[in-house]
């Protein structure tokens, strides 16, 4: 694997016999594990490579997220090794980074083939800002209906309405299908430490999307829980619609974790690159 201190873990000899690349960044506050369906994608002359957010997967706690630096990091992979393709998968914050990643290839690669594919997106400014006041108002709610001022029991609570939405209780399937992810995931969901949490979004907090006209002649996808509590549907469908020729597809009744509520978006985005690779 690459040296511990990047932020990159991949196989260097898969990824100097690949002509392509798919590279999986997740959202704050989450190990790679969400995005090993991903291994599936392996092939001879496809390679994987992960990005590994401070705090996890042996990646040092005392960095910061830092857009730039991590977008121009992933396209670095393309000169590099030679790569005539790249695919970045990203959740959250993770398709910041990969939507960054894309231009920084189409500036600098333009004759390389490049996909996009965020789940769950984050927003430009001033809506992470908002989604830090609806995160509050949330985990207050949670409080109350707890009755707890346990900041585990709290963060469950709240962590139910991240994946399904606010109307978790509205169905008594999904309020048990909201049970059963918290109770399988209980011990890998790490609660939102102050320091390392702000280590993670601050950045984000300044993101406006800067020159995306750079990502003309790349193909983006984003998949969006409709009940999408942190980045609701009207704000990531205007975002979406402002960049060049993306699309997008909001999944009914899941919220901002669809990569743990919906793993039938794996068959999605596979189908989907392997359209790419027969075009």
């Amino acid at each position: 694997m690459d040296h511990p201190s990047d932020p990159l873990l991949f196989d260097l000899v898969a990824m100097d016999r690949a002509d392509r690349v798919v590279v999986g960044i997740p959202g704050v506050m989450t190990s790679i594990g969400v995005l090993q369906p991903m291994q599936g994608l392996e092939r001879a002359d496809r390679a994987i490579a992960y990005f590994r957010l401070p705090g996890f997967d042996g990646h040092p706690s005392d960095e910061s997220i830092v857009i730039d630096r991590a977008a121009q990091r992933i396209a670095d992979l393309v000169g590099t090794h030679d790569m005539e393709r790249i695919d970045l998968i990203g959740h959250s914050t993770g398709a910041v980074i990969a939507l960054e990643a894309a231009k920084a290839v189409r500036r600098q690669h333009p004759d390389v083939t490049v996909t996009v594919t965020g789940i769950a997106t984050a927003l430009p400014a001033p809506q992470p800002l908002l989604a830090g006041v609806r995160g509050a108002v949330g985990t207050v709610g949670a409080a109350l209906r707890t009755g707890s001022l346990n900041r585990r029991t709290v963060w469950l609570e709240y962590y139910r309405r991240l994946a399904f939405g606010t109307d978790v209780e509205a169905s008594t399937e999904t309020a048990a299908a909201a049970d059963a992810l918290v109770a399988a995931n209980d011990d890998r969901i790490a609660l939102p430490e102050d320091g390392l949490y702000r280590r993670h979004t601050r950045d984000l907090q300044r993101w406006t999307n800067p020159d995306p006209e750079a990502l003309a002649g790349a193909r983006v996808t984003y998949y969006h829980g409709a009940a999408d509590p942190v980045f609701p549907p009207r704000p990531t469908r205007r975002f979406v619609d402002r960049l060049p020729d993306a699309k997008i597809t909001f999944i009914d009744g899941h919220g901002h974790l669809l990569l743990q509520t919906y793993p039938q978006i794996w068959n999605r985005i596979t189908a989907a690159l392997n359209h790419v690779s027969s075009d």
